[in-house]
């Protein structure tokens, strides 16, 4: 078994246990700023996922966000409950995507507060320090791909 300070210096070192903690903090920092509106960072991405690539379906999204498709389709499912999304087709991962006019409605308040939230992280790190750290992530998730 490996002693208390090797598993220290994995979990300190560890990009896969970097990267979950680094998600599950954002996430509650955009949460909290989304909360007025009843919506989740996780919705919030969604809803731009659908609107930016018109079309798309839950396979696609699925593929490009790197989340397991049945797991999208819980959530597109509540986008459509709340009637923010409406898929046309066959199939739950194969059905097109669309945001209805509630939904448009929504995302355009999102926007501003998803602005926001990101002008407070601007001041917290630096607009340097945050565009790097973005890059670091695509980089490191790009060469985690098989």
């Amino acid at each position: 078994m490996p002693g208390l300070a090797q598993l220290r210096e994995i979990a300190a070192e560890c990009p896969g246990f970097q990267a979950r903690a680094t998600a599950r903090a954002i996430t509650r920092f955009f949460n909290t700023r989304f909360r007025p509106l009843d919506l989740t960072a996780e919705q919030f991405s969604l809803l731009i996922g659908i609107e930016t690539v018109q079309g798309t379906t839950v396979a696609d999204l699925a593929a490009e966000s790197g989340v397991d498709a049945t797991t999208l389709v819980r959530n597109v499912q509540n986008l459509e409950k709340r009637k923010l999304v409406r898929g046309t087709g066959r199939g739950r991962a194969g059905k097109r995507l669309e945001l209805t006019k509630t939904g448009r409605r929504l995302l355009e308040e999102a926007v501003p507060l998803w602005q926001q939230a990101y002008a407070e992280l601007t001041v917290a790190l630096g607009e340097t320090r945050l565009r790097s750290a973005n890059r670091a992530m695509r980089a490191v998730a790009a060469a985690s791909m098989p």
